[in-house]
C-alpha cells in the first residue's frame, strides 16, 4: 500500500491562486550515464491538471496516460528513468503542493518523504545557502532531480581505483529536471545566497546509498547495511544492490 504525504491528499492548507512554475524542460539526463530517452516538455499547469484556483492532490497529479497505474504499484519493475523524471517535473511544478510544507533549516537540511510505493520513492528537500550532501551513489537505483525553487549545482564524479574522482559541475535552476543513471554518483550543494527546494524521485525505492569515505573509499553506511542482511528490501531493489556491488 503507498504511503502518501498528507500534501498529496489535499490535507495541508494551500496556497491561494498560486500556478506553478512554467516551462520545465525535460529532462537533461547525466553524461555517461545508461538513460534511453527520458521524457517530453512539460509545464505547469498543462502536465499536472491543475489551474491556479482548481483542486489539487495526487489523483491530479497522476492523471493522464499511465503515470498513475506506473507509480501507484505494490511491487514491479523498476520505473524507467521517462517516468521518474515525470513524475518529479509534476511535483515540483505544482507548488501549491510543495510550499506549505517545505521548510529551510540554515542549522541542518531539511527533507521530508511526498511517496513511498513499491517502486518508487519521492523526497522533497529544502536547503539553505551553503548545505550539501556528501559524495553518494543511489545504490544501483535510476533517479531524477527537479528543481522546484531556486537553484543548486550537482558536483559529479566518477569511480577511479576504487574510489570516487570529480569529473565535472553543473549548475540546476528553477525548472530544471535531470535523470541520472544507475551508475550516477554525485554530490548535490546550494551554492547561492539563497534558498533552494528540489524533488527527487528513486525507482526501485529504499535502496541502501554508498559514500565517500574520508580515506576515499566507498561503503554502505552500517545501519543502512543491516537492510542487506534482514531481508528489509524489495526483491527488485535486492537485485539492484546486488549488481551494484557486483561492480
Amino acid at each position: 500500500m503507498p504511503l502518501v504525504h498528507p500534501a498529496l491528499l489535499g490535507l495541508t492548507t494551500a496556497l491561494p491562486d498560486v500556478p506553478g512554475p512554467a516551462g520545465l524542460a525535460l529532462p537533461a539526463c547525466a553524461p555517461g550515464d545508461a538513460a534511453a530517452a527520458c521524457g517530453d516538455s512539460v509545464t505547469g499547469d498543462s502536465a499536472t491538471g491543475d489551474s491556479a484556483t482548481g483542486p489539487v492532490g495526487l489523483a491530479q497529479l497522476l492523471a493522464g496516460g499511465s503515470l498513475a497505474a506506473d507509480v501507484l504499484r505494490d511491487e514491479g519493475e523498476s520505473l524507467d528513468l521517462a517516468t521518474l523524471t515525470e513524475l518529479a517535473g509534476r511535483l515540483a511544478a505544482t507548488e501549491r503542493l510543495w510550499r506549505p510544507i517545505v521548510r529551510h533549516d540554515a542549522a541542518k537540511r531539511w527533507y521530508t518523504r511526498l511517496l513511498l510505493t513499491g517502486v518508487v520513492e519521492v523526497w522533497l528537500i529544502g536547503w539553505s545557502p551553503g548545505q550539501h550532501t556528501a559524495v553518494h551513489d543511489h545504490g544501483g537505483a535510476l533517479g531524477a532531480l527537479a528543481v522546484a525553487d531556486g537553484a543548486v549545482e550537482e558536483d559529479v564524479h566518477a569511480p577511479h581505483g576504487g574510489s570516487w574522482e570529480p569529473r565535472a559541475t553543473r549548475r540546476h535552476a528553477q525548472g530544471r529536471v535531470v535523470g541520472f543513471g544507475a551508475d550516477h554518483v554525485h554530490r548535490v550543494i546550494n551554492r547561492t545566497a539563497v534558498v533552494a527546494t528540489t524533488v527527487h524521485a528513486y525507482s526501485p525505492p529504499e535502496v541502501p546509498l554508498r559514500y565517500a569515505n574520508a580515506d576515499g573509499s566507498v561503503a554502505v553506511p552500517a545501519a543502512a547495511a543491516a537492510q542487506l542482511t534482514t531481508g528489509l528490501l524489495a526483491p527488485t531493489a535486492q537485485r539492484r544492490v546486488a549488481a551494484t556491488a557486483a561492480r
